[in-house]
């Protein structure tokens, strides 16, 4: 498994197969909304303290927090301020005991969502420009510890209940 560009370059020695997109989108621990009050807009959440994952800032094409605001409409917000992380696990960790909200990976945070250590306030998720991908090389395809890989990892995707996550259900992707 791979993450890579949405649109990969193509490799005659490869099978390349899309599994999943990823997004980014704010996360928060309950705590935060309690402390701060309802964060149900893009306004409200500009008030509230920012937690920042630097680990991917070296791709150029990552969202950041002023991407996602002026997405949501909201332009002027001071988006240096808050907490900033080199590593997306002490990020998340951070969001969980409601240090502020964060600007993550869907699917780095999903098991936080689902178990409701985190929710999202606002629902608009931003486009990450990459996706995880199944990369076997062409000639070992058939071998059948790589189609059950395969099939395994697709059936875990494809359990991912997103309709139980808070705030994932009125989910809106921008592009």
């Amino acid at each position: 498994m791979r993450n890579l560009p949405i649109d990969p370059r193509s490799d005659p020695t490869l099978v390349i197969e899309k599994l999943v997109e990823l997004s980014f989108v704010p996360v928060c621990s309950p705590r935060v909304i309690e402390r701060h009050g309802p964060l149900r807009t893009a306004k409200a959440l500009a008030r509230a303290p920012l937690i920042h994952d630097d680990t991917f800032t070296s791709r150029a094409a990552v969202p950041t927090w002023a991407d996602w605001f002026r997405a949501a409409g909201i332009e002027g917000v001071s988006v240096t301020r808050g907490l900033r992380f080199n590593s997306s696990d002490h990020a998340l960790d951070a969001a969980s005991e409601g240090a502020g909200v964060l600007l993550a990976h869907d699917l780095l945070a999903y098991d936080d969502l689902r178990t409701g250590r985190l929710i999202i306030p606002v629902a608009l998720a931003l486009p990450s420009g990459r996706a995880y991908y199944l990369v076997r090389a062409s000639g070992r395809r058939d071998r059948p510890q790589v189609r059950a890989f395969g099939r395994w990892i697709k059936e875990e995707l494809g359990a991912l209940d997103w309709t139980s996550i808070r705030g994932a259900a009125r989910l809106r992707r921008m592009s």
